[in-house]
């Protein structure tokens, strides 16, 4: 009876319990995180300009972007504006359960290109008119280099951005503004007449 006792006793010290109930380890390791698309549109600008950072991400918790330790949304696609003052590589870093991707864009700084020729206004003296009477066309335009009104209209004398007429039939008039980058902005009026 001593012997019984003393190899159960021996059994519990050692633990031969039989075999083992934990379950095995998983050999399974977790997806790692991928981008699975990352660009600048567009990847060159002029100074003072910004531009779209695009991408995608799959497996991912978490998504930063750099300089700037900004944190984004794990998004299949996603764009964000950045305003770069130089040219300036940017990394983009997903992180989930696996291992972590990451992936560079450059975005291209150039000088300021000048802004666009803009008509702001374009006020007519009269939409309908008789037959040899009158009629003016002013207007006010931003950043551009000239301006013209076609079926030529010659500007008037007390007022440069003013064209004055006397058409002979109904007529559309356009006014052009043309920018320093050769830009144009148009802007059409008819004028009925009766």
């Amino acid at each position: 009876m001593r012997r019984e006792w003393w190899a159960a006793a021996g059994c519990l010290l050692a633990a031969c319990s039989g075999p083992s109930s934990a379950p095995a380890p998983s050999s399974k390791t977790a997806d790692p995180a991928k981008i699975t698309q990352f660009y600048a549109s567009p990847a060159a600008i002029g100074r003072g300009e910004k531009t779209l950072l695009c991408y995608g991400v799959e497996n991912a918790k978490t998504v930063h972007l750099a300089p700037g330790a900004r944190e984004l949304s794990a998004a299949l696609s996603q764009c964000v504006d950045v305003e770069p003052a130089e040219a300036t590589t940017y990394t983009l870093t997903a992180e989930g359960e696996g291992a972590a991707a990451k992936q560079d864009v450059t975005v291209t700084v150039g000088a300021a290109k000048p802004a666009a020729a803009k008509i702001v206004e374009v006020r007519v003296s009269s939409l309908s008119i008789k037959r040899g009477d009158p009629v003016s066309i002013c207007y006010t335009v931003s950043h551009a280099k000239s301006v013209r009104i076609e079926p030529n209209l010659p500007p008037s004398e007390k007022n440069p951005n003013c064209g004055i007429g006397h058409p002979e039939r109904t007529t559309t008039y356009t006014v052009t503004a043309v920018g320093a980058g050769g830009d144009q902005d148009q802007e059409r009026v008819t004028v009925k007449v009766h």
